[in-house]
């Protein structure tokens, strides 16, 4: 949700001295009641109306302690993989992943595992006998 402009913020308060209700102020600018009750208590705690957009959102994990030591261990090997790398930090591959790609690396690949094909009409049958060594069976029930 986007933040009150501070425009609006200023027209609020300046109502809120002239007597107004905290109803009255948020149906004529179309906010909710909370909201314009929290603008007039933030100006009261900070004495400011610009908002606190640089709060909002989660915080990154990526600390400037741990993205020195990612650094250095890529450094040492450039071809380590997301889950060697996860074992010295005791994180997930996904945080890793996140976290190799604001620094601007990309992901070893495994070449061990092949991508998969997708199933086409009979043709996953015939892929399975193939690598199974022998006939695919109907399934039960069906003749032909």
């Amino acid at each position: 949700m986007k933040a009150i402009p501070v425009t609006v913020r200023e027209r609020s308060l300046k109502l809120y001295e002239q007597g107004k209700g905290t109803r009255e102020i948020a149906s004529s600018f179309g906010y909710c009641v909370a909201a314009v009750r929290r603008v007039r208590q933030h100006f009261k705690e900070r004495g400011t109306l610009e908002p606190q957009t640089h709060r909002c959102g989660r915080k990154t994990l990526l600390t400037e302690a741990r993205q020195a030591r990612l650094e250095q261990l890529l450094a040492r090997r450039p071809d380590a993989t997301l889950a060697e790398l996860g074992a010295q930090f005791s994180r997930p591959t996904s945080t890793l992943d996140l976290w190799l790609a604001r620094l601007g690396w990309s992901c070893k690949k495994n070449a061990a595992r092949r991508r998969a094909v997708a199933a086409r009409r009979g043709g996953a049958k015939q892929a399975m006998a193939a690598t199974a060594g022998g006939r695919a069976r109907p399934p039960a029930g069906v003749r032909g």
